[in-house]
């Protein structure tokens, strides 16, 4: 078992208990005649269809039918008298089933002693039913038959309902994979999937068959995807008794090399690429035929692939924001500011993105393209950059060359966050009212990202001490961010950091120097 993020196992000659529950077909008689009740029973005592028995739910009346439908879940067959508390009872039940319950997946077999005073063919037509018996006609084999037919149907129309299910939630999914935490929600729903398509699925709960899948770390576990009660797995399930099985039967298979099939659990293992020792995937199944062993296998083999791939990229990812954080603090350092500052105003920039209603995406990138505002300093002479005093005229001529020197260092790259950078070092000395440098554009001409840095820059400066000036108090700051609303500053973004003054605070409070 899995205990404190490792696998740990009690006892490894502990007895194998099955931990599947007993499963049977929910079938509703509902006749008005008991003896109806106890023959059919009687008739169908032995039957077994996929290792199920069926459980008999008696109704001695269509009122009585309704309260049961509408507290029972998974019926999956009604056997219904016509002529019961009035003589189109029967047909008025199934019409409540198909239209005001909206329950098409139920089969409903009509069954009537007065075969003339319900004709075959009108009923058939005019009522959404699937068979229709005398039951004169109904002998035991006859009743077997219609029964078993009825029951793969459903089963059938069970399994593409869940099927349908199990593509929206992909589909859905699917659109949100950015990295390994959606990855893991996506390749849930392709393993709920991937039961619904093998029939491994309780018909009765409609849960599905407990499976995950996980990357092992010497005797650590990593949980990325799950069904059934292994859905929302955590470490500490493993401690629990029924679990005992799972460790030596993934040992077995990482030893050889080869998937395991034993006493109802088939466990696969694959090497990883990555620093994992590799990959498990655990079912907890009573037979599989070969075509379901493929089908297993070409999920396991895609899905772990595609967890190295997301692994990999975001390790890409998580490089090229260290080497852009390091890049904008040697920047910064070069005029004596330090490197949480460019970690301050990364942060302002994402809660005050964040809060404007910017995409996820977008949010991400500016936490990292906002560092790099300042990036043309290193073009900067030192006379100019570290002079202790206010710079004259022809030096701050220099000093705001270093707006469009950080975008020509930026503008080629063909990366978005690097994209966005170069628009950030252009434009974030850019003002509302058009006073700004650069290119003196105004209002919404500077780009929304620009107008967020800007306010996050200024406000973290001006609290901090420079080689220029002093550190300024937080309520003068408050107040000449306010002052500047609609002159320096975007109103829209004011307002909203403003809104998040307690977050923002907190964040410089966090991060001080």
């Amino acid at each position: 078992m899995f205990k404190n993020g490792k696998l740990t196992f009690k006892n490894e000659n502990a007895k194998t208990v099955s931990t599947h529950k007993k499963r049977v077909w929910n079938v509703l008689i509902v006749d008005d005649e008991p003896d109806i009740h106890d023959v059919t029973k009687l008739a169908m005592a032995g039957f077994e269809f996929e290792k199920k028995k069926c459980r008999f739910i008696s109704a001695y009346s269509a009122k009585e039918a309704k309260e049961i439908l509408e507290t029972t879940p998974n019926i999956a067959l009604a056997l219904v008298d016509v002529v019961m508390e009035t003589d189109n009872a029967g047909l008025d039940l199934v019409t409540y089933i198909r239209n005001e319950l909206e329950n098409h997946l139920i089969r409903v077999i009509l069954r009537t002693g007065q075969p003339g005073q319900a004709p075959e063919e009108k009923v058939i037509y005019d009522y959404d039913i699937n068979d229709y018996k005398a039951k004169s006609e109904l002998t035991t084999q006859k009743l077997y038959t219609s029964i078993l037919t009825s029951l793969r149907t459903y089963r059938d129309m069970l399994a593409i309902e869940k099927n349908r299910q199990g593509l929206k939630k992909i589909i859905s999914a699917s659109s949100s994979i950015e990295k390994i935490s959606s990855l893991k929600v996506f390749l849930s729903a392709v393993l709920e999937q991937l039961a619904s398509l093998l029939y491994l699925t309780d018909y009765d709960t409609g849960e599905h068959v407990p499976s995950f899948m996980a990357a092992i770390l010497d005797d650590k576990c990593i949980q990325i995807a799950g069904s059934g009660r292994f859905e929302h797995v955590t470490d500490t399930i493993f401690q629990e008794e029924e679990n005992a099985h799972i460790r030596p039967l993934v040992m077995q298979a990482r030893e050889s090399g080869e998937e395991i099939y034993k006493d109802g659990y088939y466990v696969l293992y694959r090497p990883s690429i990555l620093d994992y020792n590799g990959f498990v995937l655990f079912m907890e199944v009573d037979e599989l035929d070969y075509m379901d062993k493929d089908l297993i296998r070409l999920f396991f083999e895609k899905s772990t692939t595609a967890y190295e791939n997301a692994a990999l990229a975001d390790e890409l990812e998580e490089s090229q924001r260290e080497i852009i954080f390091t890049i904008s603090e040697i920047a910064e350092q070069r005029s004596n500011e330090t490197g949480q500052h460019v970690k301050r105003v990364a942060l302002y920039s994402q809660l005050l993105a964040e809060a404007y209603g910017l995409s996820t995406l977008e949010t991400k990138n500016i936490f990292v393209a906002a560092p790099m505002h300042d990036i043309g300093k290193m073009a900067i002479p030192d006379y100019v950059l570290k002079k202790p005093g206010k710079l004259d005229p022809d030096e701050m001529e220099i000093m705001k060359t270093h707006a469009s020197v950080g975008h020509d260092m930026l503008k080629s790259s063909k990366r978005n966050i690097l994209k966005m950078s170069a628009i950030i070092a252009e434009e974030h000395h850019e003002k509302y009212d058009g006073s700004g440098y650069p290119k003196g554009l105004k209002g919404e001409d500077i780009n929304i990202y620009a107008r967020i840095v800007a306010l996050a820059d200024v406000f973290d400066a001006l609290g901090s001490r420079r080689v220029y000036k002093d550190k300024w108090e937080i309520d003068d700051i408050l107040e000449f961010i306010q002052n500047e609303k609609g002159k320096h500053f975007d109103p829209r973004i004011v307002d909203l950091f403003f809104e998040n003054i307690d977050a923002i605070l907190r964040i410089h409070l966090e991060n001080r120097d």
